[in-house]
């Protein structure tokens, strides 16, 4: 019979030279609005970005630990995860279009909240399988 390995504890997958701090997923109560449950369209995409205003993303947001998953317009499916410190977000994204093209990339995002309490996240993306990079804008759907 194989013997199972116990999985690698956070702090030693983070002292392997990752850039996220163990500290950074824990679960901290936080005075910044919770992503959790809420959903964005897309207000303005850059040239170079991919989604529309038909994009819609589903958030979720356990401790600083964010992820979304996005579809609509020419995106069959996204999903991205990442890690929120305040009102900063760092996160990695991957998607399928309707054209059947594989993409991924990194984004850092800031989130604002709007006069009227929806929140809006200032996206700078950066992607990693074409040259390009650019800025999206979302905004919080009230349903």
């Amino acid at each position: 019979m194989k013997r199972r390995e116990a999985l690698p504890s956070l702090e030693s997958i983070n002292s392997s030279g990752d850039d996220l701090p163990a500290a950074s997923f824990q679960n901290s109560v936080s005075a910044e609005p919770d992503l959790n449950g809420r959903r964005m369209r897309v207000m303005s995409t850059d040239t170079n970005g991919v989604v529309s205003s038909d994009t819609i993303l589903v958030f979720e947001q356990t401790g600083n630990v964010v992820s979304a998953r996005y579809r609509g317009g020419s995106i069959i499916d996204g999903y991205l995860i990442g890690v929120r410190e305040s009102t900063s977000l760092r996160f990695r994204y991957v998607q399928v279009d309707e054209r059947g093209n594989l993409d991924a990339g990194v984004s850092t995002g800031t989130i604002e909240l709007l006069p009227d309490g929806r929140l809006r996240l200032i996206e700078q993306f950066q992607w990693l399988t074409r040259p390009e990079a650019g800025t999206n804008i979302f905004e919080e759907i009230l349903s």
